[in-house]
C-alpha cells in the first residue's frame, strides 16, 4: 500500500532531514527559532504593494527580459551575471539602470562605463537595510559554519552551508543563487577595476557582505568571512548533499508505505540526560572553553605583552575561579615583580 504525500508533508520531511544533518555537523543550542516558520516572509525588494489597493505587483509576473530592457550592444560574463541579478530586482531599479546606460556614449570605453553603472546600481540596492539573505534566525547555524571554517574543516563547513541554504525560503535562495556568481565575477582580480585604491575582492566584500549575513554574536571579520566563503564556493553551495538526498528518499518511502518516517534518524548522537546532568555538563563545558581561551591568549606570540596582560586581567576579574585554575602562581609572581 502506497500513500500520496502532500507538498506540506514533503517540505516538513526535507526540513527535518536537513536539521538532522546539521545537528550531526554543528551544535545548535536552540531549535525553536529554526523549526518554526517565520511570521511573514516576503521576497526581498522584489514585491511592491500599492497601499491604496490590494494589488501586488511582482517581477515574477512581468513579461520582460532585463537584457532587452538594458539594450546593451554586447555582453560578457560580467555583464551577464549583473543582468541575472537585476532580473529579480524591483522594476524601478532596472528602469533607472536602463536610463543611465542609454545616455552612455558607445565608444571603446563603453564596456567599463556599463559595468560601473551596473555595479553602482546593485551597490545602492543592496545597501538598503533589509533582512539578510541568510536569514537572521539561523544565527546559530552561521556561527557553527564559521567555527568549522576556523578549525580548518572546510569540507564540513561547505556541507553545513549547503544545508543552511536548503532551509532558506525559495525566493531568498534564488536571489542568493544569482548574487554570489556576480560577486565572484566582479571580485576577480582580472575583472573591471571597481576602485583604484582597493582590490575588487575587497570592494565586493564591503559592498555585499551585509546583504548576505548579519549576526550580532559574530565579529565583522567572521560575517564577512562567511559571505566570502559562500562566494568562493558558489558553484558548490547550492548542491544538495548526497547523504541528505538518501535520508529524504528513505523517509518518503517509509511514509508512503504507512510507516513512521521519524523512525529513520540517519544518525545516533543524542542521549537523554537529567536536568542536573545537563547543568553539570553546561558548567563543565563552559569552564573548559574559558580555560582553553585563556591558554590561547597567554600563548599567543603575535599579541603584544600589554594587550595580553590587559586581557588576562579581564579574565581574572570576570572569571576568577577559571583564572586561578589556569594560572595558580604565574599571576601572583607577575604582580610582585
Amino acid at each position: 500500500m502506497h500513500l500520496t504525500c502532500s507538498k506540506i508533508v514533503v517540505e516538513d520531511i526535507w526540513k527535518q532531514a536537513t536539521l538532522l544533518q546539521l545537528l550531526h555537523l554543528i551544535h545548535l543550542p536552540i531549535l525553536d527559532s529554526i523549526l518554526q516558520p517565520p511570521v511573514k516572509v516576503e521576497r526581498r525588494g522584489a514585491v511592491h504593494i500599492n497601499r491604496h489597493s490590494d494589488l501586488v505587483i511582482s517581477n515574477t509576473f512581468l513579461d520582460r527580459e532585463v537584457s532587452k530592457s538594458l539594450n546593451l550592444p554586447y555582453t560578457d560574463e560580467w555583464l551577464l551575471a549583473a543582468m541575472d541579478c537585476l532580473d529579480i530586482c524591483p522594476d524601478q531599479l532596472v528602469v533607472h539602470a536602463s536610463e543611465l546606460l542609454s545616455q552612455t556614449t558607445k565608444d571603446v570605453d563603453a564596456a567599463e562605463t556599463y559595468k560601473r553603472i551596473l555595479f553602482e546600481t546593485m551597490a545602492k540596492h543592496y545597501s538598503q537595510y533589509r533582512e539578510p539573505l541568510l536569514c537572521s534566525r539561523y544565527h546559530d547555524i552561521h556561527a557553527g559554519i564559521i567555527k568549522l571554517m576556523e578549525s580548518g574543516e572546510t569540507g564540513q563547513a561547505l556541507e553545513a552551508a549547503q544545508l543552511c541554504i536548503r532551509l532558506l525560503e525559495p525566493t531568498w535562495r534564488e536571489e542568493l543563487h544569482r548574487l554570489l556568481p556576480f560577486m565572484a565575477v566582479a571580485g576577480s582580480p582580472g575583472a573591471y577595476k571597481l576602485q583604484k585604491q582597493n582590490t575588487n575582492r575587497t570592494v565586493v566584500k564591503r559592498t555585499f557582505a551585509k546583504a548576505i549575513v548579519q549576526n550580532k554574536s559574530l565579529s565583522k571579520v567572521q560575517t564577512e568571512g562567511l559571505a566570502m566563503f559562500l562566494m568562493d564556493n558558489h558553484t558548490e553551495v547550492f548542491k544538495i548533499p548526497t547523504s541528505l538526498l538518501q535520508m529524504v528518499r528513505k523517509k518518503l518511502l517509509s511514509l508512503q508505505e504507512g510507516r513512521n518516517p521519524n523512525a529513520i534518524a540517519g544518525f545516533t548522537f543524542c542521549k537523554r540526560v537529567t536536568q542536573k546532568e545537563f547543568e553539570e555538563q553546561k558548567l563543565q563545558t563552559t569552564f573548559e572553553q574559558l580555560q582553553q581561551l585563556m591558554q590561547d591568549v597567554s600563548q599567543d606570540r603575535n599579541m603584544c605583552g600589554k594587550e595580553r596582560n590587559r586581557l588576562l586581567q579581564d579574565f581574572r576579574k570576570h572569571h576568577p575561579s577559571v583564572f586561578s585554575h589556569c594560572f595558580p602562581n604565574c599571576w601572583l609572581e607577575a604582580e610582585h615583580q
